[in-house]
Parts: structure tokens; sequence; C-alpha cells
């Protein structure tokens, strides 16, 4: 992976190509900034982000990615890929798997939003959801 200084630059410009492409490439971006971007509107990286998250595991994400579930992001509406994002969102708070991840499965589950509350009882389902590599 390349240098974390291409996802600065990119994040200052907004540059949602350079962004996508040093994301690509970074070693690392830590969970801070990662949190900030997925509640960016410029960019188009949400669905991307909050995977990684998951992945990531780390429960200082969790608030950032419940609150998130619920923002209709511009690009995502756009692209009629909020719901699939939503879902995401669930599935990356039941992979980090921790108190605070539950909580939030349990606060979505309770959403006016009817698809996201079905994603939130489904990532609930699933709690804890282990990372497995292929």
């Amino acid at each position: 992976m390349g240098n974390y200084d291409a996802v600065v630059t990119a994040i200052r410009a907004k540059d949602s190509v350079a962004l996508r492409a040093s994301l690509t490439s970074a070693a690392q971006v830590p969970v801070p900034v990662l949190c900030e971007l997925l509640m960016e509107q410029w960019h188009d990286l949400h669905e991307d982000i909050v995977f990684e998250l998951g992945l990531i595991g780390d429960s200082a994400a969790v608030d950032t990615i419940r609150r998130a579930a619920s923002v209709p992001f511009e690009s995502l509406v756009k692209w009629d890929n909020l719901a699939e994002f939503q879902r995401k969102c669930t599935y990356a708070l039941a992979r980090i798997a921790s108190d605070e991840s539950r909580q939030a499965l349990e606060s979505l589950a309770e959403s006016d939003d009817p698809q996201l509350r079905e994603y939130a009882v489904e990532g609930l389902a699933h709690w804890p959801l282990p990372y497995r590599k292929r």
C-alpha cells in the first residue's frame, strides 16, 4: 500500500477520484479518518469505507457507523444503493462484535425506517459475525 499523504491530499482537495485511488493504495488509514470520511457527502465511497471499518473491527467506529446508517448520502440515493449501504452498516456493526456494536444494532432495530430496522434485526441475528480470511 502506498502513501497516506495521498489520502490526506485527496481529502483536503475533496477529490473523490484521488481519494478512491489513494485509499486503494494506502497501507493503513486511521479509524478516526475513516469515520470522518464516512460522514462526508462529497465522495461516493461510503460502502467501501463502512466495509473496511467492519473488517478493522475497532469499537471506536461504532457510533459513526450507527449514525451513518440513517443518513441519505446523495451518491447512495442517486445510484439507489442506500438500502445496500444500510445493510453493510449493520453487518459492520455485527462484525465489530463489541457491547457497543450490539447496543447500536439494538438501537437501529427500533428505527422509524422499516428497511433499516429489518437490516438491524438481521445484523443482530448474525452477531457476532466473525471475520474469515479466504
